[in-house]
């Protein structure tokens, strides 16, 4: 399931780190909705949460401090592949509609329309996709008590990326390990970008790469993102093109 969020803007200065913002919002309405009884299901911690998310920000300009968006408007696409997690958080959402939400800079976002987006059916076994959100590569060093993130220029990034699809794929329980056995992701127009969140600076990558694997392993990536910390706004993509069978 896979769903757009229209907002507006009070003002057009926006934050550098503003995935935070898009989180604390998705808390807030499920902590609203029902009686917050679904906030537990996917906020408790050590959840893994089968969903991705991305922010686009039109017409904007990027600042050393701030986002400035002249027309106020940004947009969020949600996606999953557990219909009854889209129907909550849809439905949570729908429920903040013309609710300003506080933000940095004296400003404020308002939720103006939920719509659902019509899916891509995956049926061949290579894809061409670009990342809607920055591809995040996470492998934490126990010995440093550190993360370390991985570009896709970036030496071990092909190893530590197995790493994270394996432990993705061992939490959904619903693909089998081998649905990994073949899988490629190909570098077509891609580059390294910085990132601010949490006050941190992340090593990403965005653009475009073409993906080979089993149909079921490429719908499961295109419905909850790839690689780390995709419920905090990484790893979303968009299918460009599909090899015909």
């Amino acid at each position: 399931m896979r769903f757009k969020i229209e907002l507006e803007l009070k003002n057009e200065h926006f934050p550098l780190d503003y995935r935070p913002a898009v989180i604390s919002l998705f808390k807030h309405s499920l902590t609203v909705y029902e009686n917050g009884k679904h906030f537990s299901t996917y906020y408790e911690i050590g959840k893994q949460k089968p969903f991705t998310f991305a922010v686009n920000i039109p017409n904007s300009k990027f600042t050393k401090k701030m986002i400035l968006v002249p027309n106020r408007k940004i947009y969020i696409t949600f996606s999953t592949n557990d219909v009854a997690t889209g129907i909550v958080f849809f439905n949570a959402l729908l429920m903040q509609n013309n609710i300003y939400y506080p933000l940095a800079y004296e400003n404020a976002m308002s939720i103006k329309n939920v719509l659902i987006e019509k899916e891509t059916a995956i049926t061949t076994n290579t894809i061409d996709i670009v990342f809607k959100s920055p591809l995040c590569i996470r492998e934490h060093s126990k010995e440093r008590n550190k993360d370390i993130y991985f570009s896709y220029e970036r030496k071990g990034f092909n190893e530590t990326l197995d790493k994270v699809l394996k432990s993705q794929v061992t939490k959904t329980n619903n693909l089998p390990i081998s649905v990994l056995e073949g899988f490629s992701m190909e570098p077509i127009r891609c580059k390294k970008t910085v990132v601010r969140h949490h006050s941190q600076f992340v090593e990403a990558t965005i653009g475009m790469f073409r993906l080979t694997g089993n149909i079921a392993l490429l719908n499961y990536l295109y419905a909850c993102g790839v690689g780390s910390r995709k419920s905090s706004g990484f790893g979303l993509i968009e299918i460009i093109r599909k090899e015909t069978l």
